[in-house]
């Protein structure tokens, strides 16, 4: 059984703590937080020890779940491979690309599992999805939501972009060989707008639209290849694929009439368990956000961030 602690008192670290308790292979031992008010009242609430000092927590278990703010990822993550524990992260290894590199390299020199937990790579129809794209030409990403953005003034390409960059570089399967970006304050006084362009080695180009404003029906992925346009709608998950038919007309059908309902975050509670107990080599997952973080960069320095999200 692994005994695991959880570094961050929030809402998703409730959904952790319940699906913790439905997996037999962990055994969850307490919570850490620097806001022992919000700590303690999630504790309660669960029944679950409350840590005052992470130290005494990381002595009890093998491994830790970091929900805490990104920022503070690395300073977590790090604390604890070097205390040879497995680490569980949210959404982003980090913002800052020697942070990230760095996490890596500890990992492997500590032989640990260092996992990114990535709620929509996971979702299985995307993978269904992944299945019928084959050779991409063109692939086109828009997500326009109206989010709360962070104080940073990288946070629009953190926020909305990164995961999208990550997407597409395991959908297509390609090195990124050159990125074109722009911003635009469109209905804010900050850079609400985002339009990223990345050529791939192996041809295929990537046109990605992200905004901090709602907008109907754009939040949604279409992959354009040889006889057919594939779309994958994010708000509902269906698969839907436009075909030229024999008679020269374009038909349109879903591939997924009923998108599968699967709890996604336990999951990958699942195979992260699946991983330390195997004893299973680290992925090149933990690559894959390195680069798509390197990626993200290479963004902000040509939308010149000091100037462009200037309140």
């Amino acid at each position: 059984m692994i005994k695991i602690g959880i570094v961050g008192a929030n809402e998703l670290s409730k959904r952790h703590i319940s699906r913790f308790t439905e997996i037999p292979e962990f055994e969850l031992v307490g919570l850490f937080d620097h806001n022992e008010e919000n700590a303690k009242s999630i504790s309660e609430e669960s029944g679950i020890k409350y840590f005052s000092e992470l130290n005494d927590l990381m002595d009890q278990v093998d491994a830790l779940d970091i929900l805490s703010p990104v920022g503070t990822h690395y300073k977590y993550a790090s604390n604890a491979i070097m205390h040879s524990k497995h680490v569980l992260l949210n959404g982003l290894i980090s913002e800052d690309i020697r942070e990230a590199r760095s996490l890596n390299e500890l990992a492997i020199e500590a032989n640990v599992n260092l996992k990114i937990l990535h709620e929509e790579r996971l979702h299985p129809e995307l993978r269904s999805f992944k299945k019928f794209v084959k050779k991409p030409y063109y692939v086109e990403c828009k997500r326009l939501k109206n989010k709360v953005l962070s104080i940073s003034n990288d946070s629009l390409v953190f926020g909305m972009l990164l995961h999208d960059i990550d997407l597409l570089t395991t959908l297509i399967g390609s090195n990124v060989r050159k990125v074109v970006a722009n911003g635009a304050s469109l209905f804010n006084s900050f850079t609400d707008f985002l339009n990223v362009r990345l050529e791939f080695e192996n041809g295929c180009v990537a046109n990605v639209s992200c905004g901090n404003f709602d907008s109907a029906d754009e939040d949604c992925i279409k992959v354009y290849q040889k006889n057919e346009m594939l779309t994958l709608n994010f708000s509902d998950y269906q698969i839907r694929k436009l075909i030229k038919t024999d008679d020269g007309k374009y038909s349109e059908t879903i591939v997924n009439s009923k998108p599968k309902n699967q709890d996604v975050i336990k999951i990958e509670l699942q195979q992260f368990a699946s991983t330390i107990i195997n004893r299973q080599k680290m992925s090149n997952e933990v690559y894959q956000s390195y680069q798509s973080l390197r990626i993200a960069h290479q963004v902000i320095e040509k939308l010149h961030p000091s100037n462009l999200f200037n309140a």
